[in-house]
């Protein structure tokens, strides 16, 4: 349920008759006389990114995977994170279409969240539509129709335009990717403005045409700076509640509200960006309501144009594991997805960044850890695991 927009103005082009020289009376030649204003056509942008990483971790889990990093490859091996390729069209009276295709492995994590109707993924394998919308922008107004990245969180998809090397605990298990449904955008002032949303589901491309959620944003530029904001948003509506044959679908599922805190400030040669996020769904059978909570900050330090550093910290607080599941390991704990899970996930990452103008790579140590013991490949009992990822990536 990804459908995104791009919002771009059609300029008119205008001929302008030649003037004779300033002494003389303006005189326009018969064959110089300007034509009427004649529409630019529709006209297309594209643009594309493709990124890659290899990971290793000091725990060797019973399946391979990344102790609390479903959304990454581990083994020691690169693998194509993500390669997408997109198009904007800028059609005219201020209409326009977005699309992007996404491949690798952020494709099959899009895609493995994607629900249908049902239980299971709408789309799988290595190809995902996470945006393909029509767009229409005028004066303080801006809407987009169709699939959307969602607006949560601090990190995004496309690996070419984060900070770090890795996926973080907020991006992984706590917020939604991606969404199909209508955004209006206000402006307000140069600082202020506002967003709703409406949309079938977190997550989710087909609409059960029994409920919607419903989203408010409100956005603070600091004097109208794009680098320097802070975002509030707050969602509800009816979501799926569980996995496999404990779900509910759309409607019929819990409901769910959301608020999330967002922010970025660039000062100097320092970027902080920011993210607080709280879920409440409601209890099923008057029992225990599923929460979840957390908190995560990323500091970026530019030495000079080609090298930086970065460090991430991250908290994830969930009360039942309804999200922690989702890693292969915890799922397979008996502590998971039950009334008193009370699970507390932390992570700290530290790391460097080298440029070639839209080329990178980075190297990062990360450090995760649970509250709770789980079990390495060998039934040895663990808490937190050390890895040290790679990556590297361009945009064209």
């Amino acid at each position: 349920m990804r459908t995104p927009l791009a919002l771009t103005l059609l300029s008119t082009l205008g001929l302008s008759a030649q003037t004779s020289p300033v002494t003389a009376p303006p005189v326009t030649a018969p064959s110089e006389a300007a034509a009427p204003a004649t529409p630019a056509g529709p006209s297309l942008k594209w643009r594309g990114a493709l990124w890659a990483s290899a990971a290793a971790s000091d725990r060797q889990t019973s399946d391979g995977s990344l102790f609390l990093r479903t959304d990454d490859a581990g083994n020691g091996q690169l693998s194509l994170d993500g390669l997408q390729v997109g198009a904007d069209v800028t059609l005219t009276d201020g209409w326009g279409m977005k699309f992007t295709i996404l491949a690798g492995q952020a494709a099959k994590a899009l895609n493995a969240a994607t629900l249908s109707s049902g239980t299971t993924p709408a789309e799988t394998g290595s190809i995902a539509w996470p945006e393909a919308m029509l767009t229409w922008t005028g004066g303080d107004e801006a809407f987009k129709f169709g699939r959307m990245y969602s607006a949560m969180g601090m990190e995004v998809l496309d690996g070419t335009q984060g900070l770090t090397a890795s996926r973080g605990l907020l991006f992984t298990y706590a917020v939604p990717f991606a969404q199909v449904g209508l955004n209006w955008h206000h402006a307000f002032s140069a600082s202020w403005s506002s967003d709703a949303w409406l949309y079938n589901g977190e997550d989710r491309i087909q609409d059960n045409n029994q409920g919607k959620t419903f989203g408010l944003g409100f956005t603070y530029n600091h004097r109208g700076a794009a680098d320097r904001f802070v975002t509030l948003m707050a969602y509800s509506g009816p979501e799926q509640d569980g996995l496999g044959g404990a779900a509910h679908t759309g409607a019929e599922g819990r409901k769910r509200s959301r608020l999330g805190l967002d922010g970025q400030w660039v000062w100097g040669n320092t970027t902080l960006v920011w993210e607080a996020e709280y879920a409440r769904e409601a209890a099923a059978n008057a029992g225990q309501d599923i929460t979840w909570s957390g908190l995560g900050a990323i500091c970026k330090y530019q030495l000079n144009d080609r090298w930086n550093l970065f460090v991430r910290a991250e908290a994830l607080k969930d009360t039942t594991g309804i999200r922690l599941v989702a890693d292969p390991t915890l799922a397979k704990s008996d502590f998971t997805s039950s009334p008193n899970a009370n699970l507390q996930a932390s992570s700290l990452a530290l790391g460097t960044e080298r440029r070639w103008h839209a080329t990178f790579t980075r190297v990062e140590a990360r450090w995760d850890k649970l509250n709770k013991d789980v079990l390495d490949r060998d039934g040895r009992p663990f808490q937190d695991a050390l890895s040290l990822t790679w990556s590297l990536g361009t945009n064209f």
